[in-house]
Parts: structure tokens; sequence; C-alpha cells
């Protein structure tokens, strides 16, 4: 669906903007395609996940500013959307209340983001009167809006249900607080004003001096809500048990007036940024806010969620947001008695603190908050466009896992979940057939297989392949159309047979959804040993974007495909994780930890391959064994060879065959594995990378500690308690930590209970969560198909064809323009040249296609006629010398050219002249050029001429590869005239990483502005 959010502003350092922000690109990471419209923004950060970014101008007369948006908004609509009507709008309030109706008018569904509106008291003015103007406008105008989700209960009861009435749809949601260790932004500066950093050196030699250092939250505004001054009563309270302390604010010297008394103990700092805030927050002691009114508070939120304390006074939204009602004060009085308490080392009791502090964990993360404005939106999505919510039907590929006897991490995955969908719905289990090009229903000893290890059950007898006759998937369904049916595919697919698949499914009118593993043979392919998986990962996971959905198994491993995509230049459908679970095969989970006495059992469950790293798990065993005699151990392997390394396998049988403390077992069942984890004194995952590590959880589930990487997500699984961390890489290293955690009983109970506290998901919450991604992606899929079809019928034909394209005097034949669409849709360029661009029909094309697009024409006016294309760079001279010039920078910038367009010069010399300029630049990617005749014999002669056998870079050529025939082409000609379009290929003469372009595009440009012939 489309989703355009509204608001005055989006500057990352403002609350309601930051909210905005990161709903915007949590919706964007879930499929939506999200608009930005609003006065002033940081640019870059939305630039990250916004489709468009629409600047609303500002009215003189800034109390009017809501009245002057609705008319922008009525004349400027179409220019934006016409035939792309956002389905949701998004807005935060300001200026945007009296547009509610112009919203609801065109189709919309209009939901109003309540941050809500601070008291009026202290204000005086215009700033009084633009807050009376805020709070007639909200009266006037919510009650018309689709929805409104407040950002807490507070603001819910005291402002938007009185002001909207009990007749719109009203819920609230919390925000997150995790953005900070989400680095959201990593790459951009988040600054706000370079010269107004705090002093790390003050913060520093005021804590070298045993300084307490208390953080004073939130905005410096004495006079009104913020409530400011009350610090100057509540320093010297504090001071009058706790004398050597500091408050550091947030202002400069000019705005913050300390009184004498108070000098060196209340501290303007400045304006830190982000980065500096958080490193800010870790290092003070205390948080202390004094608001008297908020409708959420986000700095408390965030200075919580590093596990500092926080004061606040008990009052708007702040019982909703305070980690413990301890920390809540009455008055100023209250607050000072228990600033020093938690300065003196007397805080909330640990234990508490600690549960309290996980809750707040639990409940504040950012995803969750996405999650619900996500299925806020499906909701009102279906009542708005009378959606009805059929259940959902799956069909399961089961190809590997309905033949292979073992159950190895992936094929675990498809068994269970076919299981635990069971109880859901009745899926249907199917494998491909190469020879058909088509699904067809299991056989009965498919379907055993299948069900081993508690794999799904028989239940449809009648969704079964008879012995000797294959049962056509299409035959069984009877090509019953469901809008609600999936594909889904839980195994990792050869991309030769993916392609006919998502064929199938197309043809069929099946959605697609994917399970995504890791990209280990691409990012690793020295630890995978299996050549056919190694050579054909990449393909597979470009296949992966043509799906509707990919539920990659962790977040690690949604940020490795995330990534490819964006390195290969490929969109891709929306990506949206669905953590693994660590519950074992229905096995219950023991209440208490269990005391392990006599032989130490070490217990390692892993297929035989080399990134498991199963020899130098041994290697640190027979290290430990010489290093300690007296201690009794023994370790047994868990797991299957794996196909190319069997070199590993051998390895093993060796060792375990000359030492009785080493085991392998191989392939087991259930049973005996659940066995094998109950009597584990621990369990060791010993893999060097990974996209999960379902191990390391499932040991967590039977309360036994487990020795993993100190890298990777195996870190990120083992940060929430019961694991030890280690270099599995380093067998002495290693070898040490094996042997402390054989002979340490403390820490093997602590570990042991810390495991046995983590809530681990269950198949059931993991099914639940996959099919509430399904279900929803089902109602957007959908919305914009119905959208579609409604555009469709109303769009020219033209514009169907050619969206968002300057269709008129484009001089080509419509073979042609679908020709070069073709091309750039296929091969995505990064940075693309065009040579003459006339009247901007196929500058309009490829700029959509393409990230840099550098135009070359004679015409001094294409700038200004087409400067509204943000990603192009106009180049005004001749061609013979522009174009080397260009050439030759670009390569200097190391910002490799993929597409080339010529269609300037209409002779034949002028033509031959840009090829030879061409064939003169060495190709650092593939390089596709494409030259246009306009309808010209001499162009033509031109592109034949051109020495094309002189470049060793160029492979294929095609002259006229698309003649189109034109009647009366020219009104000035007679007769027929016939145009084309030719086409070249260069191959790259060498390989190159994949490129950051952000950086090197203006540079370019600016680079050639200084060389002479632009002077």
């Amino acid at each position: 669906m489309k989703i355009l959010i509204c608001n005055e502003r989006f500057l990352f350092r403002y609350g309601v903007d930051r909210v905005l922000l990161i709903l915007g690109k949590g919706l964007n990471e879930l499929g939506y395609t999200v608009s930005v419209m609003g006065n002033h923004f940081d640019r870059e950060i939305v630039e990250t996940f916004a489709s468009k970014i629409i600047t609303v101008p500002t009215d003189k007369e800034y109390r009017n500013g809501n009245d002057f948006t609705l008319e922008w908004l009525k004349a400027n609509w179409d220019k934006y959307f016409k035939d792309d009507t956002p389905d949701i709008v998004l807005f935060g309030g300001w200026p945007f209340f009296s547009s509610i109706p112009f919203f609801r008018e065109k189709g919309c569904i209009v939901v109003f983001s309540d941050h809500g509106m601070c008291p009026m008291d202290g204000y005086s003015g215009y700033h009084l009167s633009v807050l009376q103007e805020l709070k007639r406008l909200r009266k006037a105008y919510t009650s018309q809006c689709s929805a409104i989700i407040g950002v807490s209960d507070f603001i819910v009861r005291s402002q938007s249900l009185p002001d909207a009435g009990s007749e719109v749809d009203i819920s609230y949601i919390l925000n997150g607080a995790d953005h900070m260790d989400m680095k959201i932004w990593p790459k951009l500066q988040l600054r706000i004003d370079n010269a107004s950093r705090y002093s790390e050196d003050t913060v520093r030699n005021l804590q070298k001096n045993g300084t307490k250092l208390i953080l004073f939250l939130g905005r410096w505004e004495p006079g009104c809500y913020k409530n400011s001054e009350a610090i100057l009563e509540l320093l010297p309270l504090i001071r009058s048990r706790v004398n050597n302390i500091a408050v550091l604010v947030l202002g400069d010297r000019e705005s913050v007036n300390v009184p004498a008394e108070l000098e060196g103990y209340l501290i303007p700092i400045g304006y830190p940024d982000d980065t500096e805030l958080q490193n800010l927050m870790e290092q003070v002691d205390l948080g202390i806010s004094v608001s008297l009114w908020e409708g959420f508070n986000l700095p408390i939120a965030e200075m919580q969620w590093i596990g500092k304390p926080v004061l606040a006074f008990n009052i708007g939204a702040h019982p909703e947001v305070i980690l413990h009602p301890w920390y809540l004060c009455e008055n100023t009085t209250d607050m000072a008695g228990k600033a020093c308490d938690i300065l003196i080392g007397n805080d909330l009791d640990s234990v508490t603190k600690a549960q309290s502090l996980l809750k707040f964990h639990e409940s504040f993360k950012w995803c969750t908050t996405v999650g619900k404005y996500h299925e806020k939106f499906i909701e009102l999505a279906r009542t708005h466009y009378s959606i009805k919510q059929q259940p959902l039907s799956i069909i399961i590929d089961v190809t590997n896992a309905s033949r292979d006897p073992a159950n190895s991490g992936v094929i675990r995955v498809t068994r269970r979940l076919s299981r635990t969908l069971q109880a859901y719905l009745n899926p249907i289990f199917v494998t491909w057939d190469n020879e058909q090009d088509s699904y067809v229903l299991l056989n009965r000893q498919e379907y055993e297989t299948l069900g081993k290890f508690n794999g799904p059950v028989l239940a449809n007898p009648d969704a079964v392949s008879q012995p000797g006759k294959r049962t056509l998937l299409s035959d069984y369904l009877m090509g019953g159309l469901n809008s609600s049916r999936w594909l889904l595919l839980p195994e990792t697919v050869m991309e030769s047979s993916g392609r006919m698949i998502r064929k199938w499914a197309r043809d069929n009118g099946i959605k697609l959804a994917a399970i995504f593993y890791d990209s280990i043979p691409i990012q690793h392919p020295e630890l995978c040993k299996d050549t056919l998986v190694r050579e054909n990962h990449s393909d597979y996971m470009l296949g992966l974007a043509q799906c509707d959905v990919v539920i990659p198994i962790s977040g690690f491993s949604a940020t490795c495909l995330k990534t490819f995509w964006e390195d290969h230049h490929v969109k891709g459908c929306p990506i949206i994780s669905d953590l693994l679970p660590g519950e074992f095969g229905g096995s219950k989970r023991p209440a208490e930890p269990k005391a392990c006495q006599g032989t130490v059992k070490m217990l390692c469950v892993s297929t035989l391959e080399p990134r498991k790293n199963h020899r130098m798990l041994i290697e640190a065993c027979l290290l430990m064994e010489k290093n300690h005699p007296e201690l009794n151990w023994q370790l047994t392997l868990v797991g299957n060879r794996y196909a190319g390394a069997y070199d590993i396998a051998e390895y093993v049988q060796r060792v375990a065959a000359t030492n009785p403390r080493i085991k392998w077992l191989g392939i087991v069942d259930d049973a005996t594995l659940d066995r094998l984890y109950a009597e584990a004194t621990f369990t060791v995952y010993p893999s060097i990378v990974e996209g999960f590590g379902m191990p390391i959880i499932e040991s967590i589930w039977y309360g036994r500690p487990c020795i993993c990487s100190n890298g990777g997500v195996m870190a990120e699984l083992a940060s929430e308690g019961g694991c030890l961390t280690t270099d599995v890489t380093n067998p002495e290293v290693l070898s040490r930590d094996l042997y402390r955690l054989a002979t340490d009983s403390s820490l093997r109970a602590r570990l042991s209970q810390e495991a046995l506290q983590r809530k681990v998901k269950t198949w059931d919450q993991y099914v639940q969560q996959f099919l509430s991604i399904l279900d929803s992606r089902t109602v957007m899929l959908n919305v914009n198909g119905k959208k579609m079809r409604d555009v469709m019928v109303s769009k020219s034909w033209e514009n169907i064809l050619y969206e968002n394209c300057l269709c008129d005097n484009w001089q080509m034949n419509h073979s042609e323009r679908l020709a070069i669409l073709g091309v750039l849709s296929r091969i995505k360029p990064t940075c693309c040249i065009e040579v003459g661009t006339y009247k901007g029909g196929s500058l309009s094309l490829i700029s959509q296609y393409s990230d840099i697009v550098f135009s070359i024409d004679i015409d001094p006016g294409i700038p200004e006629k087409f400067g509204y294309f943000d990603n192009v760079r106009f180049l005004t001279g001749p061609s013979s010398v522009l174009l080397p010039a260009l050439l030759k920078c670009l390569d200097e910038e190391n910002l490799p050219v993929d597409f080339i367009l010529i269609d300037g010069d209409h002779s034949a010399e002028g033509i031959k002249r840009d090829i030879e300029s061409v064939l003169a630049y060495v190709p650092k990617k593939p390089l596709f050029v494409m030259m246009h005749d306009s309808f010209n014999p001499e162009c033509r002669r031109g592109m034949i001429e051109a020495p094309w056998d002189k470049s060793p870079y160029v492979e294929w050529v095609d002259i006229d590869f698309i003649p189109g025939r034109v009647i009366e082409a020219d009104p000035a000609s007679r007769g027929e005239m016939w145009g084309g379009l030719a086409l070249a290929y260069l191959k790259p003469a060498i390989r190159q990483q994949p490129l950051c372009i952000n950086q090197s595009s203006s540079g370019v440009f600016e680079h050639l502005k200084t060389q002479s012939l632009f002077k």
C-alpha cells in the first residue's frame, strides 16, 4: 500500500519528527511505498525510505498555515498524485488539520498520530494565539479522521476523545525507545550545530573528581509546562545531602541563567548530537525530568533503555513510560529525596529493577510499535476497501524434506513449521517436478519421509499422488482462484527451478513467500564445500527479490539479504523477519536448573560441515585433556555428514575410535536428542558463522548453558543470558573456557538460571507471527491490485506503458521505446549518460531506472526545462568535447558507467565521434550502449561505420535490432521513413566491488565545472 506521511517538520532532533521518521522507515521495510510531505526536512534521512519528498511552501503568516496548506494541496495534488493516490495519509498535526476533509475526498484513509497539545499556561502574545488556533483546529477537524492513534493512553483520554468524539476509531500505541541501539542511520551525521557540542573534557574532569552527574532531560524552557526553573529549587535540596554533584543542562550559557550560588553545579553543555547524547546518558548517574505535562516523554524512555535511573513527576504519560512506580515523584521534595537515595546507592532493589528493565525492553521496541501501526492500517484497509478476510490457503514446497532422511537445520524447520501449521489450517504439501515444470502432490513414501522428526501428518488422503502416477497440483486445485492463497518456499531452491517456480505461481495467481536462512556461501565461500550450493546461492538470492515477501530467520539474515540486493541494485520485495523458535519438538521446558554431578557431559548438535568448526572443538577438548587429565568429561556429537566435506566426518570417526571420551552418533531421532539435551551438563556450538544458530536457543530452552562464538548472530543470541561466548577459532581460548564451565559449578548454575528466565519463542508463536505476515501482505497486495485495476481503467495506454514519462515529441517508435524500457528494467543501471536530450522523453524514462544520469546537449535551455529531475546532472556543450571529458572524470572518481544512450547529432561523423569516445572508455562494469537514429539515415550510417572492431571490450553489437516503420514522421518529408535502434554490449575489463555512489555524483559534476571548457 501507499502511505503519505505529513508533518510540519521531519527533523530528527525533535520528538514528534523522530517518531514519524522511524515509523516511515519501518513501514517502508514492511512493504509500504512511503511518500513524505512537509515544510522542513533532514533530507538525507528522509531519502533513505521515501519514494517522494514533497516540500510544501509556508505562508508569511504562520498562524494561517493550515488553510494555506489546504489551498496549496488543491492546486498541486494532481502534480504529485494523479493516478497515484495514497491509500493512507498519516499526519502528525500542524499544518494539515484543515486538509483532513480534502484527503478524505480523495479516497484516502486519514490517520492522525496524536502527540497532544501542550498546556497554554505561561505563553502569551503570538505564541499563545498559535496555540489557541491549534486548539480550535483540533476541535473542528479531528472528528473527520478515519482513525486517531495517540502516543499514550493519557493523550487519548485527555485530548483525542474530548476533541474528536467517541464515533472516531481512537486507540493508542506507545513509542519505542531502542532507536539509538538500532543505529538506523549510521552513515549520516545527525548534528544540530557542530559549534555547540558538549565538552567531553568537562564531564571527564568532573568524574575524576568523584562528582555525581545528573542529566537534566528536555529543553530548557522556564515559565511554561517544561518547568525548567524547578531545577533551581531541586539542586540545593539534593546538595544538602550529596554535595559533590553537578547537573548537566542541554542548553548554552546565553539561554540558561545560572545563579551565582549554583555556579559549577548547574552546567550548560550545549546541544549534543544523538551519538554524543547516548554517550552522555551512559556516563551520568541519574536523569531527571521536571516537566509538568508530557504526552510521552521520549528522553525518559531513551535513558531507561540503557539501564539508567530516571526520576519524573507523577503526571501526564509518565506512569505509562516510567521503568517502575518508585521512580515517580509527587513533588520537588520527593524528587530530591529519591535523587539522593540513588546517588548514595539506595536505588530500587536490584532484583525488582532487573525485572522491570526486562519488561521495559520487551514493551518499548520500535519493531513492536511499527508492527502495531501496521496492524491498525491493515484493519482500516479491510474496512475501507471492503476486503473480506478469507482464510489463508498455503501450499508448501517440501521437495527436499520429503526426500532427505536426515534432519539438518533447514529440513528441521520445514518439518516442524509444516506440523505446527496443521494446527491452524490445512496446508498442501508438494514437490517440484522438473520434467513437467509443475508442482505435484507427494506420494505416500515422500509423506513418510516428511513426517519423521516431528514432521507433518497425512491429514488429507486425497492430497496424495497414487503409485505410478503423479497428480498435478493445478489439477488438484481445479483452477480455483483464491486471493489468499500462498506458495511457501521454506527451503533453499536451485535457481534453475526457481525461475520456473515463480512463473508457475504467477500463471496460477498464487502469491509467493520464502524463508531466507543465510548468505554464507557468498560471504564465506571457503566454508561452503558444496560447489553446486556455492555457485547457485547468488542467483537464488537475486531470485528471492521476485517473491511477494521474504521472511528471514533473524534480523542478521534480513540485513544480509537487504545489503546483497542493494549491492546488486535490486529493489526486491518486502523483507519481514520472524525469529526462529527455540522450542524443541514439543518437549516440556524444565522449571528449575539441573544440578550436574560426576562426568561432565558436553553436547554439540550440528551437521559436520566446515563452518560448524568441529575440528577446532575436538582440538580444544584434546588440549583440555592434556592440560587437565584429572577432569572426567565426555563430548557427544550429533549431526549428519555434509556433502563435499566428508573429510570432517572421517576425522571425527578417527578421533572417536581412539578416544572413548568422544562419541559421534550421527543422525538421531527426536526422542534421543531430547534425552541428550536433558542429560547434558552444557552444550557447545562452535560454529564460525550462522544465519541463526538454532541449537543455541534449544539449549536455552532446556536450561543448559551454551558455549558459542563471541561474534555475529551467535553473540546476539547469547546477549540475553545463559551463554558463555568465546573465540571459537582459537583452540587454546576455547579449551580454557570449556574447562572453566566444566569446573565452575556456580558459573553453570548462574547461566542455567539465566537460560530458564529467558523467554524462548515456541513454534506456535513462530507460526502465529508467520501467518500474521502472510495475512497482512495479502491485504496489501489485494489493495494494490484493486488500485492498479482502477488506475489501468482510467489511464491512457501511453501512461500505462510509460508511467511518469514525457511522451510528446519523443522521436521514437513504440517498439523502440519498449526496447529501452526493457533494457533499463532488466539491468537497473547505476550511472547513465544520455547524449541528446531534445524534448526529454527518453531522459524521463532513464531517470526512473538509474541512480545518476548525466545529460549532454548543445541546447543551453535543457537544464531549465528538465531541472526537476533530481538525479540528473546537465552538461551543456558539444558532445565531442563533453563526452570524453565526462567519461574520464567518472573513471577518475571510480564511478563506472553501465548504460549510454546516443541520440543527438544528426550527422554520421558526429555519431561516429561519440561512439569512438565510448570505445576509448575502459568499462569497469558491464556496459550497454544504445543508439537511436532519430529517423535519419545519416545517423544510422554513423552507427554502422563506427570502428566497433577496434575495441577489445565490444562483445556484441547489433545495428537496427528494432527497425520501425513511420508514415509521414516529418511533415516536410514525403512517403515512408524508417527508424531504428542499435544496441552494443561492452564487457568489463576488471571485476569491481559494488560501489556506493552517494558521495560521487555531485563531486563529478563539480569537478567538471572547474574544467576550462565550462568557463
